[in-house]
């Protein structure tokens, strides 16, 4: 312990046994905040994006590119703009897309390789944690959610591809299966075949993107990015209303309920 720590402890009047018990307090509000980060990005992302990014050949270059990074910038910037706005920590972003791809990584080999035997090649989840250290590097040199949001937003978008791409361009080779040419992705869904209902039979890569040939994930890519642009100023200020703390009116009775009154009656006397 520091000089200067001992004199904050002795200024606050706080024995050594009081300080060992708030660190300990400190610890398991982290540790709870940590699992409520995790939880509530999660549930978002399954309810919003859903089997988007699921398997490895539904990860399309229309699709997966538009909604993946536009959802994942909704808990990004919600938590980025409670921890600026509460502590002045310009990690917000970055440790809330950490906590959700754990989450991610966890249920994905417990879930799907551990019970539903799916290999993990096949259900490996997506990352925006390059997007997210760019919000966050953003805000701390600019100080400004706007500029965050228009260029960090953008960005966000912009480089969920690029970081991605690294493990999924051997996907995309072409292969032979039964006398027909396929990708390598096309061929694990084959392979590995789920649910029987329509929505979980489909050949994606259908629409008119196509007539792009090959830049088609380019311009995904970029309308992610403008579309994120107006995702992240909306969830700043739902965090920035997160922050605020408003009071309820309550009624006599409930108060009376509660001895609020009498309490209220004691203290004027």
């Amino acid at each position: 312990m520091t000089a200067n720590d001992q004199a904050i402890l002795d200024v606050a009047e706080m024995s050594p046994k009081i300080v060992k018990w708030s660190r300990t307090l400190d610890i398991l509000v982290v540790i709870v905040a940590a699992f409520l980060i995790m939880a509530v990005s999660h549930i978002g992302f399954l309810l919003l994006a859903g089997d988007w990014d699921f398997f490895i050949d539904w990860k399309d270059r229309q699709y997966w590119i538009v909604i993946t990074p536009v959802v994942t910038i909704m808990m990004a910037a919600a938590f980025q703009s409670i921890f600026w706005k509460l502590f002045r920590l310009p990690i917000g972003a970055t440790a809330s897309v950490l906590l959700f791809l754990l989450s991610v990584w966890i249920v994905r080999y417990h879930s799907w390789e551990g019970l539903a035997h799916f290999p993990l090649s096949l259900v490996v989840p997506a990352t925006c944690l390059v997007g997210a250290i760019l919000l966050d590097a953003i805000l701390v040199l600019t100080r400004s959610w706007l500029v965050t949001g228009a260029v960090g937003g953008v960005l966000f978008g912009l480089m969920f591809l690029p970081s991605n791409w690294v493990y999924m361009a051997p996907y995309f080779q072409p292969v032979e299966n039964m006398g027909q040419m396929t990708s390598l992705a096309d061929w694990l869904g084959y392979t590995y075949p789920r649910a029987g209902t329509p929505e979980y039979i489909r050949i994606i890569e259908r629409g008119t993107l196509r007539t792009f040939e090959d830049s088609a994930m380019w311009v995904s890519a970029f309308f992610s990015g403008f579309i994120c642009v107006f995702v992240y100023i909306t969830f700043w200020w739902i965090g920035q209303a997160a922050c605020s703390i408003k009071y309820v009116p309550i009624g006599i009775k409930f108060k009376e309920a509660f001895g609020a009154n009498d309490a209220a009656k004691k203290v004027a006397v």
